[in-house]
């Protein structure tokens, strides 16, 4: 059976994982992972903790001293909290294959080093725009920059961090949304301090799960800004509508406004719970609005820079 993206493969494999015939999804994805080269990492991982499943050891660390061989690895994160690796924890192999997996990590990337991707505008100074911007799970920085580089042609300060939640090489995460609200919090404290901005004048972001934690961010009132765009967001609050319910009228008062971007063939995302969201705030009388963009998918395309030019003009409408 032939598979379009490596999306529409892991649909397959979790279907498989979820009626626990790991043996059907490590032939799945042994024969079909040449078909993906791009998506190497996310098929050994399948390869590992299929093999995991089946008690087949010596098949994960062969997967893995392979990966090591040739300089890639896997955070920590991956390593203790996958639950197929559970019963791992511990094996002499599979703990030194953790402990050379953070070596090489930690050459890749030295301890304390973490990222604020930059670019400031030509005419730049204390009374330009900021707009905090962040990337969506399994990507970074620099890969996400092309969804917000148009705002700094006009004029807006633009900056990226790049989450400290670490899954793989070059690939970074916000699942521990407590742990990417207090990071993001702190990098802005950080901006205020060393980047000339107007603070009255600063716009939250984020594509995919980085819009999620944008929203929250906005939502909950944890940074002082004007409010936010997203682009193909995840969507908060869907286990927890009454917390939803309890933070619409405070940020209605603060006088948020939102602005959602969702592209007509974007796969990746749940339109109409974004639709619900957007429909939530306008009735709890936040100004929001909801923006289809034609022949767009989850990934960049050049049609979003008009999008995230309307969504930015819509939000900074009434910059205090």
């Amino acid at each position: 059976m032939p598979y379009a993206t490596f999306n529409n493969l892991t649909e397959q494999l979790i279907q498989y994982f979820q009626i626990q015939k790991y043996a059907e999804a490590l032939e799945l994805i042994t024969v079909e992972a040449p078909n993906f080269p791009g998506d190497r990492m996310w098929a050994d991982y399948w390869k590992m903790v299929s093999a995991a499943r089946l008690e087949n050891r010596e098949l994960v660390y062969q997967v893995a001293r392979q990966m090591l061989a040739d300089g890639l690895w896997y955070g920590e994160i991956l390593w203790r909290q996958s639950p197929s690796f559970a019963p791992l924890q511990g094996d002499p192999q599979f703990e030194q294959i953790v402990s050379d997996s953070l070596a090489v990590q930690l050459r890749d990337m030295p301890v304390g080093e973490t990222l604020v991707l930059t670019k400031i505008p030509p005419d730049h100074s204390a009374s330009s725009p900021l707009l905090i911007a962040l990337h969506g799970n399994q990507s970074t920085a620099e890969r996400t920059l092309p969804f917000w580089a148009s705002a700094v042609s006009d004029g807006w300060v633009l900056a990226i961090p790049q989450s400290d939640q670490v899954m793989f090489k070059d690939a970074y995460a916000w699942d521990d949304l407590d742990k990417a609200r207090a990071f993001v919090t702190s990098q802005y404290e950080a901006l205020a301090k060393n980047t000339l901005f107007d603070s009255q004048k600063v716009i939250i972001a984020g594509h995919s799960m980085g819009g999620l934690v944008a929203i929250r961010i906005a939502l909950e009132g944890l940074l002082p800004i004007s409010g936010f765009v997203v682009n193909g967001p995840a969507v908060p609050y869907l286990d927890e509508p009454e917390e939803l319910e309890k933070l619409l009228p405070a940020a209605r008062q603060r006088g948020l406004r939102a602005y959602f971007i969702v592209g007509e063939q974007d796969e990746a995302i749940n339109a109409a719970e974004v639709k619900s969201l957007a429909e939530k705030m306008q009735a709890a009388g936040i100004p929001c609005e909801l923006e289809l963009v034609p022949n767009s998918t989850h990934d960049y395309n050049a049609a979003y820079d008009a999008a995230l030019r309307r969504g930015l003009a819509f939000v900074s409408k009434n910059d205090r």
